[in-house]
């Protein structure tokens, strides 16, 4: 009998050392690699040319090459006349450049903010738009934003907007 109990004894011991021994564990499969950090001063200033190449080809009327810097469902949105999805906008950018064919356009960034992603930014500044260029006709000024997003690795606008500033009243003399 004390033979019995015995074997139990050890037997039930065994299975406690086995039951609280540390179990090898599987390691955990290796981490995707990293994203590449993404250099934001760089996105920046490809930002900046962006927007000067698109001023660029909106003073030469080149509306075709204009259209190539919108997203295909890109807005606008200026002083109230919205422009949805790029037909639109290319009608209403061939209409402006028939309408007054010396206008010239200036803007000026005072501000881009590039998300952490690196595919979305968004830029503001101020802008002049001259109706007939050289003309007696007065330059307007204004603000703007747009919302750049990267598609297929080329910074595109997906959103535009602005308005004229308020103007001011003359003082009476």
């Amino acid at each position: 009998m004390k033979t019995n109990q015995s074997i139990l004894t050890l037997l039930a011991a065994g299975l406690l050392v086995t039951g609280c021994a540390k179990k090898e564990e599987t390691p955990p499969p290796p981490a995707e690699p990293a994203a590449p950090a993404v250099d934001v001063a760089a996105e920046e200033q490809a930002i900046r040319n962006r927007s000067a190449e698109w001023m660029n080809f909106a003073n030469a009327k080149d509306i075709a090459s204009v259209i190539q810097v919108y997203s295909p469902d890109a807005m606008t949105a200026y002083d109230g006349n919205v422009r949805r999805g790029v037909a639109e906008i290319q009608a209403a950018a061939e209409k402006g450049a028939k309408e007054n064919p010396d206008s010239v356009i200036a803007w000026s960034t005072t501000g881009v903010r590039v998300a952490a992603s690196g595919d979305l930014a968004v830029e503001t500044g101020n802008i002049t738009i001259d109706p007939d260029g050289e003309g007696k006709k007065p330059a307007t000024t204004g603000v703007f934003v747009t919302a750049w997003e990267k598609v297929d690795g080329a910074w595109r606008v997906m959103a535009d907007a602005g308005t004229e500033n308020e103007k001011k009243a003359e003082a009476a003399n």
